[in-house]
């Protein structure tokens, strides 16, 4: 019996010496994975080809292999039972009834897909892949189950380059067979127009939020952001930079979606090197008041020709506005910004947003004036000489205008020198008289931009 126990003592000992030793080996030395003896048969491009109508469910059935390498996974939690794939000709959403999706199939690793039963259609002009499905009575296109998922995938090689594509937003379209929907590309120069909120909505609704940002130009795309990503809570970059995400449509909307917050490198220096939204301001009707400005009245005498706080409908809207109405007389107001250094620049460019409304016998002037030996106190009109050509809306027959856009004004001709922009308003309400001049005129985002 001694002789069996110290035999099987000595068994034990090496089969466990055995054990830890292939444990410590494995864990040191992890196998790589590498490409599997498949081929890809046809492409991305050639795939989403088949898919011709927007909403119909076309299924594959022909033995059609496709392989692509992961650019987005669901690790931040921004991206829900799916993957994007692509290839040298296009990019695809592939739907998968599965969680933490990164652990098997992360960004960087090749999969190859067996698509044969599989099924392709659009969620309004994105193109996905996964199988159709009746839910509620109605087909559908749902996520491979989970269980299934080995019979369509094949995963591939690791860490294999992921590089977007740098595009300008013009080169986008919403067309269903654009090139560049369901890929990782690149803006740059982009940065988000409100810097105050988080990426997310972080109440219990759990709603996905949506957020403008812009170029320099004024040209505007969404980034598009579920409340459940890990990133949600994040208050938003407040640079200008290069973004990377994965370009998608919503019927003729674009929208991006990142894969988390180090995708927004927005660190470099704004757009605007001055801007006012009139968000700081405060009760609708009370005399303007901000920092730095001059609301003055240089000709007139009733405080109402002052120019106020405008604050109305849902957000709210917080602008400025100005009116003769109830003044008794002539009113020329004057609403003059800080003083702006354009100091290293050579195309600096103002903008900024007007609307009008409550139509009078005759139109008031609403005009922009700069100047650069404003002494920041004084008679506005003996520096302000220099009008400024701007686009400015004009009162409608009835209610307000939307508000439009001044164009991109150059500043070019002040470069390296400090400048004061003014707003001015000529109006009138003679008393007891047809001919007033009364229409209210409200101005909102001014900024001037470096370039």
């Amino acid at each position: 019996m001694n002789k069996i126990v110290k035999l099987l003592t000595v068994i034990i000992l090496v089969v466990s010496a055995g054990t830890f030793s292939a444990c410590k080996k494995s864990f040191d030395n992890p196998p790589g994975a590498t490409d599997p003896n498949i081929v890809a048969n046809t492409t991305i491009e050639t795939l989403k080809a088949m898919h011709t109508v927007a909403g119909a469910y076309d299924i594959i059935t022909t033995d059609m292999v496709i392989s692509g390498v992961v650019v987005a996974d669901d690790k931040s939690g921004n991206f829900y039972k799916q993957l994007y794939i692509q290839d040298a000709t296009g990019g695809l959403q592939i739907l998968l009834d599965a969680n933490s999706l990164y652990g098997t199939y992360p960004v960087g690793r090749r999969i190859f897909i067996k698509c044969k039963g599989l099924c392709i259609s659009d969620y309004n002009g994105t193109m996905e892949l996964g199988v159709k499905a009746t839910v509620g009575g109605l087909p559908s296109v749902e996520g491979i189950p989970g269980n299934l998922i080995s019979n369509y995938i094949v995963g591939g090689s690791i860490n294999n380059p992921v590089v977007p594509t740098v595009v300008t937003l013009n080169q986008l379209t919403t067309g269903m067979q654009d090139k560049y929907l369901g890929t990782l590309i690149q803006l740059d120069g982009y940065e988000f127009g409100d810097t105050t909120v988080t990426y997310s909505d972080t109440s219990a609704y759990k709603s996905t939020v949506n957020l403008d940002i812009k170029n320099c130009s004024g040209s505007t795309v969404i980034i598009r952001t579920s409340a459940y990503a890990n990133f949600a809570a994040q208050r938003v970059a407040r640079g200008n930079g290069s973004v990377v995400a994965i370009y998608t449509t919503y019927g003729t909307t674009k929208q991006l979606i990142i894969r988390d917050q180090y995708d927004v490198k927005f660190n470099g220096n704004r757009c605007n090197l001055f801007e006012e939204d009139f968000n700081s301001i405060g009760a609708n009707g009370a005399t303007l008041a901000l920092p730095g400005w001059r609301n003055i009245q240089e000709v007139g005498s009733s405080p109402n020709s002052l120019y106020q706080n405008a604050v109305f409908g849902s957000g709210p809207t917080k602008c400025a506005k100005v009116s003769a109405f109830s003044t008794g007389g002539t009113a020329t107001t004057w609403l003059i910004t800080p003083a702006i250094s354009l100091a290293g620049l050579t195309t600096p460019k103002l903008g900024f947003y007007t609307s009008a409304g409550f139509i009078s016998a005759v139109t008031p002037q609403f005009r922009v004036y700069i100047s650069t030996t404003y002494p920041g106190s004084g008679t506005p009109s003996t520096y302000f000489t220099t009008q400024l050509p701007a686009t400015i809306a004009t009162p409608p027959a009835s209610g307000f205008s939307s508000f439009i856009y001044s164009g991109q004004i150059s500043l070019a001709a002040y470069a390296g020198q400090t400048v004061y922009i003014a707003f001015r308003y000529d109006g009138n309400d003679p008393s007891g008289t047809g001919s007033d001049a009364t229409a209210t005129y409200e101005v909102d985002n001014v900024g001037v931009t470096r370039q």
